[in-house]
């Protein structure tokens, strides 16, 4: 990796799973959309890049530079609608908040001054219902919901691929008379010469076929595969990126670090 170029045709996929940066966001890096992006972002961003593909992006920097001093109301605007929006509600929380208290205050001492010491009981009890009201409008009770629903969410998305491919994994370690791999929806892949050390990459769904005269390095940005063998297919189900190895006709699944070895210690 040496420029942002390459950085592009990595693709999103496969630095999404680098550096965890959301893929909706590195989309919108790569394509240079500057307008969708604030600053914060945007510097946040090309610092972890830099920082993970020991690369300068400078040049991308002086770029976005540039599209701010000649696009100023469309970054501008962004954050002012976004910080009045918040502003604006919150103000109406409050406002809202004190106004109910005041009726409250208000309305239990004209009752309570007009009716005996038995209704008076009832007006207190109303007083403390309304007060339990206005509690479960405060800021409390949605935080507990919304942390119980997100807390599912992530354990979910978590656990399922986790499990999924532990279980494949075990099964593709080894393919026997394996003649090509195909990608079940587009991806990049990087191959690798083990005998002449010749590095080529491409983003495709087309199938890959193997050639036995040659051993070779393969690095697909996820594992949603078919390898095709004479006796049929075998599936692989990763959201990951995947590595093989195929040496004298045999097709083997390897981690990322035997790919580093075979690969004079590099990822790619």
């Amino acid at each position: 990796m040496k420029t942002f170029e390459d950085l592009q045709i990595l693709g999103a996929n496969v630095i999404h799973e680098q550096t965890h940066i959301a893929r909706l966001k590195l989309e919108l890096l790569l394509n240079k959309s500057f307008g969708d992006l604030t600053r914060v972002q945007f510097m946040g961003f090309i610092s972890i890049l830099e920082r993970e593909y020991g690369i300068d992006l400078s040049g991308i920097r002086q770029e976005f530079d540039e599209f701010v001093q000649t696009h100023p109301d469309v970054v501008i605007s962004k954050e002012s609608v976004i910080l009045q929006a918040q502003s604006r509600s919150r103000q109406k929380w409050v406002l809202g908040g004190v106004v109910a208290i005041i009726l409250l205050i208000a309305m239990g001492s004209m009752i309570q001054g007009r009716l005996s010491a038995a209704p008076s009981e009832e007006v207190i009890q109303l007083s403390s219902g309304s007060v339990e009201v206005v509690d479960v409008n405060t800021d409390t009770a949605p935080v507990e919901i919304n942390t119980t629903i997100v807390s599912s969410i992530v354990e979910a998305n978590i656990t399922a691929p986790n499990q999924e491919l532990n279980v494949t994994s075990k099964s593709v370690t080894t393919i026997e008379n394996a003649t090509s791999i195909k990608p079940k929806m587009k991806v990049w892949i990087g191959i690798l010469d083990l005998t002449t050390g010749v590095k080529s990459q491409k983003t495709t769904r087309d199938p890959i076929t193997l050639n036995k005269s040659k051993n070779t390095l393969y690095m697909f940005g996820h594992g949603q595969l078919e390898i095709v063998t004479p006796d049929g297919t075998k599936i692989i189900k990763d959201r990951n990126a995947v590595w093989f190895t195929y040496e004298n006709g045999q097709l083997k699944q390897i981690n990322e670090t035997e790919f580093a070895a075979k690969n004079n210690g590099t990822v790619w």
